[in-house]
């Protein structure tokens, strides 16, 4: 009895996995008359599952097995109709009336609603629409809502990962920090379809930083409407800060326009103690900082359909920034034998900084066929530069405070300017068999330092040519790559990626004083594999495995040999020979129906850039200099858990919580040691509906950070709570924003370390705790979100960060 219900469980799962659905419909004209030969296409990630024509009288027919599929109408080539959806049942999409000589249909709604949470072979995709953040509010506030994605401060992150770019319909968006967020927030939730959690990014995308990737996909732009969004902001922590913003999106015929301004002016303080111990005396140093935002950023698009088949656009992004700093250090110097304050330097600076940031992105997309085949070609201009002058004076008094000597005035210069172009073509081929893409790029990078170092204790300018040089950095990179995808049956999809790099180097160095001349030219081949393996052996189960490698090259401010003075003995420099570093990924995944998911990863670099205190004495005085080099290999194995809550409808929430067990070894002579252990992460976002209409929600979002072993440093614990209101008039477009950062000021933790048996303290804040009102309103066709395309010069920028 008991083989027999087996074999029954058996062949009624069989049944059930092996089952069917069909979709059925049909397409008329404006004269009611069926139209014959459109051809309708399912596909499922890009694969073609299956296809029909409809008959004489524009009737169809399709079925397929359940899942997640997108459903293409072409007529003429044309696509007049689209729509995603989960078969799990038959469908009837009724009779479809087709205007305008067949080149649009009416929408039809699809009632079978899909999956919140969607595992597909290389991505982890999060159908916003059913999310309580889908309305009300915009980019930046639905990235807390995503699973396996972290929001803090100014950050944006997928945990486990060191870094992360952000990408708006597959093209990286070139910014970070605050200017990344004041970008998303001009993006409202409406317009956005869904996000794409990429961990592991396949070989199309630059092999450059071991980063994941968050792709924002945002709804199609509907013909002949246009829309203006207009927000404010006022947030205060130390000092107030204001930003204003204005969006102007038009889409009539075949011109599609974006236009997006911001103006950003206000303060931040900065906070930091830092101690020294030494064998007789101890430093205790403080400083505070005033940073200045005085930012103004102007973002274009431009796209034009030549055809049903072609189209071609630009994009033009500039920010100009003057980011100046004030800053005041006091480091008392302590006997430790008497415990008494010997002496006190008191250092006063001030950094005058000018930069601006130029991109302009032109493409072109022509379609090989109805079917997907398409080639891209995009052509690249970035132009950064930065002019930073610094002076700062040293003033040092005795314990009766009486000033010892004369003052050190000093003046710092440094003059950065950095060009790139670059090119590159994308071909997609999507086949019922597979689905195959390739390409190629060619990027070149040319980075000029000019540093100066003016001695002004006498009143008289005087050179230091030690401190004095040029710097030209020139990096030449071609690339190529191949990606394969295929469902192997029914439960088994894979993914193969190859992407292969070029990079000529040449550094040079130019100093008055010759002997600190320098050459660094050198060039590396690398071949960076991808690969990914799912199982989904029924709706509720889903297995994966993934594999990639990555290539770290310097950000250009760790080149750059400018040096920051804190005072006249504590400065920080950069290394104009760093070299890149290269990291293997592995991860092993598995998720539980839309909600659970669990990870464990390993990654190992090699060839890892850190940078350490050094101390050194020069003329009996001792020096204490931050620099940076290649110095470690490291390796990380961890895991992930992450849970969906949304069972309750007024209540959602996304909880990630992240462990992982470091170990650093160094690979070139340094007076410390690594410290090594465990540490984890906890992060969970928590979303209210406060009322029946769904106007007025509260969110309330807390992290925690364990104390940790890394590198060569100890770390305390520290958290972050975070609590917000927000109101909607959805009706009349306007949207009310109340949040609270930090709410407990705990966002800081104490670094420890030891290096050339010199014990230092270190604790920070960034001025986190803050408190942001907010207003949005947007008028004109309140369903127009205009389609934003970025560039392809991202790894360039990211660099810059």
């Amino acid at each position: 009895m008991q083989k027999t219900i087996l074999l029954l469980h058996l062949l009624c799962l069989t049944t059930i996995l092996g089952q069917e659905f069909s979709i059925t419909g049909r397409i008329i004209d404006e004269n009611k008359q069926g139209i014959e030969g459109t051809e309708i296409v399912l596909l499922n990630e890009g694969t073609i599952s299956n296809s029909a024509i409809t008959n004489k009288d524009g009737n169809f027919l399709i079925k397929n097995k359940p899942g997640v599929y997108s459903l293409r109408f072409y007529f003429v080539g044309t696509v007049i109709y689209q729509t995603d959806f989960n078969l799990d049942k038959d469908i009837d999409l009724g009779t479809l009336e087709s205007f305008d000589n067949s080149t649009q249909l009416r929408e039809v709604e699809v009632t079978s609603k899909k999956r919140i949470i969607e595992n597909q072979v290389d991505r982890t995709v999060f159908n916003v629409e059913n999310s309580i953040r889908s309305t009300g509010t915009d980019g930046f506030e639905l990235l807390k809502a995503t699973p396996g994605i972290f929001v803090s401060g100014n950050q944006i992150g997928i945990v486990g990962k060191s870094s992360v770019s952000v990408m708006i319909d597959d093209k990286i968006v070139n910014l970070s920090g605050n200017e990344l967020i004041n970008y998303l927030r001009g993006i409202t939730s409406e317009s956005i379809k869904n996000i794409e959690v990429i961990t592991t990014p396949p070989a199309k995308y630059d092999a450059q930083g071991n980063s994941g990737l968050i792709n924002i996909k945002l709804k199609k732009t509907p013909e002949d409407s246009w829309a203006v969004n207009v927000r404010n902001y006022y947030e205060q922590n130390s000092y107030p800060i204001y930003l204003g913003g204005i969006s102007f999106a038009f889409n009539k015929n075949k011109l599609s326009l974006f236009t997006d301004y911001i103006r950003q002016t206000g303060h931040d303080k900065y906070w930091e103690n830092l101690n020294n111990d030494f064998e007789t005396e101890r430093w205790e140093g403080s400083t505070n900082r005033k940073d200045t935002r005085d930012i103004n950023r102007l973002a274009f698009s431009l796209d034009y359909k030549i055809s049903e088949k072609a189209s071609i656009g630009t994009k033009y992004i500039g920010l100009l920034d003057n980011p100046d700093t004030a800053d005041r250090n006091a480091t008392a110097i302590r006997d430790n034998s008497s415990n008494d304050i010997t002496s006190t330097f008191f250092t006063n600076g001030f950094n005058k900084n000018e930069s601006s940031n130029h991109t302009l992105n032109v493409y072109y997309v022509q379609k090989l066929d109805t079917l997907g085949k398409q080639i891209s070609v995009d052509f690249d201009y970035f132009n950064y530069t930065e002019d930073q002058n610094r002076t700062f004076t040293t003033r040092e008094f005795s314990a009766e405070n009486t000033q010892i000597g004369s003052s050190f005035i000093a003046n710092n210069t440094s003059l950065q300017e950095i060009l790139n172009y670059s090119g590159k073509i994308d071909v997609d081929l999507p086949t019922k068999w597979a689905t195959y893409g390739f390409g190629g790029k060619i990027s070149f990078v040319e980075n000029k330092s000019n540093i100066a170092f003016f001695n002004l204790s006498s009143g008289i300018p005087v050179l230091d040519i030690n401190q004095t040089n040029d710097f030209d950095y020139a990096e030449n990179t071609q690339s190529a790559y191949i990606n394969f995808k295929k469902s192997l049956s029914e439960k088994w999809q894979t993914q193969i990626g190859f992407r292969y790099e070029n990079t000529i180097v040449e550094g040079t160095t130019t100093s008055l004083d010759v002997t600190q001349n320098q050459e660094n030219n050198f060039s590396y081949n690398r071949l960076f594999p991808t690969m990914y393996l799912t199982y989904t052996p029924n709706e509720n189960h889903n297995f994966s495995a993934n594999y990639s490698k990555r290539i770290g090259r310097p950000i250009f401010w760790h080149l750059n040999p400018f040096k920051v003075y804190i005072n006249s003995f504590t400065y920080a420099e950069g290394n104009p020979f760093l070299q890149p570093s290269f990291t293997d990924n592995y991860e092993i995944n598995y998720n539980f129906k839309e909600n659970l998911s669990f990870k464990v990863y390993y990654s190992n670099t090699i060839d890892g850039s850190m940078q350490l205190p050094i101390i050194e004495t020069n003329n009996d005085e001792t020096i204490l200099r931050y620099f940076r080099d290649n110095y470690v290999d490291r390796y990380q194995f961890g895991g992930t858990i992450t849970y969906y809550f949304d069972k309750i409808p007024w209540w959602e929430s996304s909880n990630t919580i992240n462990g992982y067990n470091n170990v650093t070894t160094f690979i070139k002579d340094v007076p410390t040691e690594a410290r090594n252990g465990f540490q984890y992460h906890f992060f969970t976002y928590n979303t209210f509906n406060l009322n029946k209409s769904k106007s007025l929600k509260a969110e309330v979002n807390y992290e925690f950070h364990s104390a940790r072993r890394d590198y060569y440093f100890s770390a305390t614990q520290y958290n972050k709570l975070d609590l917000g209101l927000r109101y909607s008039l959805k009706e009349k477009g306007l949207n009310f924003i109340l949040m609270a950062s930090d709410v407990f000021r705990s966002y800081r933790a104490d670094f420890t370390s030891v290096v050339n048996n010199v014990g230092q303290l270190n604790n920070s804040y960034y001025d986190d705790r803050k408190i942001l009102l907010g207003v949005t309103y947007k008028f004109g066709n309140k369903k127009l979100n205009a389609s934003q395309r970025e560039t392809g010069n991202e790894e360039i920028k990211d660099r810059l960060k």
